[in-house]
């Protein structure tokens, strides 16, 4: 049963500042012990459990045990909830988004569809069926997109599916009414997605027929964002190049990289005919160069590696080149021994070209304190 967000917080902030049966804080081992049973990916509507790393004026930052942190707005919680929470506590929360334009995955701490009755689903699934628009209000923005309500209930409308000529300024949208028309509607996770492209052309629906992942296109920038770059192709199709997908070295900022009016080449990923939009990628129409990179690395080689995060899920390292590495918690003996910012020696464990980072091991520099039979 899912507690009330009061008797949540309530909860789970004792329960980061509890000790152990023998009256002694937790220890780091534990900790870092307790980090391994976590999920490695989560995925929309799933509750995750987090532990509070930082808090700003408008959010909250939690470690979720996987890649990507979590961000929470601070809008979702009252003024006396927000006060009581500190570094350290743990929330139950429910991912909005798995991804926005930060690479952060959206979190929440109340369902938006929890109150719809069947009635009330059987409208959102019988207008998903059909294709019908909706009309709704824009209400908050946030770094996935917007919240918007129709007739009394939430959705969420991702940034990637306002129209192009809107999806520029959506702080603009705030307040007022848009068209809407539901992607996704799943009662079983209390899931609403909408999407403002609803109508798609007969020209449009028969260029995008001719489409299939794995062709490569030729297209103009039509949009720079910082969630990804639309790009018009030849045919008129509208395309876009998701944010992750522009390079195979992590994009800050795509405005730095395009600008309107560039012409481009894109490799199609996927086609969405209900949204008249083609997905594509960039960087798959070349080689990764992290494979060209790690192809020497073998087993046990000692490198040399800067610390650039220190966290209970381990430690990462930058390598020589720009090859990210990682020394999973479970493989540290104590995290204090490792500063970030300073250089180290490591042993190679394994090449992950999935994850395309090096998975390392301590180097022991010193016999001192072993034992040789």
């Amino acid at each position: 049963m899912i507690k009330s967000t009061a008797d949540s917080l309530q909860t789970t902030a004792k329960s980061s500042s509890r000790k152990s049966v023998s009256g002694q804080p937790t220890s780091m081992a534990d900790l870092l012990a307790s980090q391994e049973s976590k999920p490695l990916s989560i995925s929309r509507g799933q509750e995750v459990d987090g532990e509070i790393v930082s808090i700003s004026d408008n959010e909250i930052i939690l470690d979720l045990g996987t890649k990507s942190e979590g961000v929470l707005p601070k809008r979702d919680l009252s003024p006396e909830q927000a006060a009581n929470l500190k570094v350290g506590d743990k929330l139950l929360t429910f991912v909005i988004q798995t991804e926005n334009e930060s690479g952060q995955v959206v979190l929440g701490l109340q369902r938006s569809l929890k109150t719809k009755t069947p009635s009330q689903w059987y409208k959102f699934e019988a207008a998903l069926k059909s294709n019908s628009v909706l009309k709704g209000k824009a209400l908050e923005l946030n770094r996935g997109g917007l919240i918007v309500e129709v007739e009394g209930i939430r959705g969420f409308l991702p940034s990637s599916q306002v129209t192009l000529s809107q999806a520029a300024n959506l702080e603009e949208l705030v307040g007022k009414d848009v068209d809407v028309t539901p992607i996704e509607v799943e009662a079983n996770q209390n899931r609403l997605i909408f999407s403002q492209k609803t109508t798609v052309s007969e020209d449009i629906k028969e260029n995008l027929s001719k489409l299939k992942a794995g062709d490569e296109i030729k297209g103009v920038v039509a949009a720079v964002l910082p969630f990804g770059i639309f790009v018009t192709l030849q045919s008129g199709v509208e395309g876009l190049v998701h944010v992750s997908e522009i390079s195979w070295e992590k994009t800050e900022d795509p405005s730095l990289v395009y600008k309107v009016g560039d012409e481009v080449k894109a490799k199609v990923l996927s086609v969405e005919t209900n949204t008249g939009r083609a997905n594509l990628s960039i960087r798959q129409l070349v080689s990764d160069p992290f494979k060209d990179k790690a192809k020497d690395l073998q087993a046990d080689d000692i490198v040399k590696g800067t610390v650039t995060k220190v966290s209970t899920q381990g430690i990462s390292v930058s390598l020589e080149g720009g090859i990210e590495g990682m020394i999973h918690s479970s493989k540290i003996d104590n995290p204090a021994d490792f500063e970030v910012g300073k250089n180290y020696q490591f042993l190679v464990d394994s090449v992950d070209n999935t994850k395309r980072r090096v998975n390392l091991a301590s180097f022991v520099t010193s016999t001192a304190g072993l034992i040789y039979k």
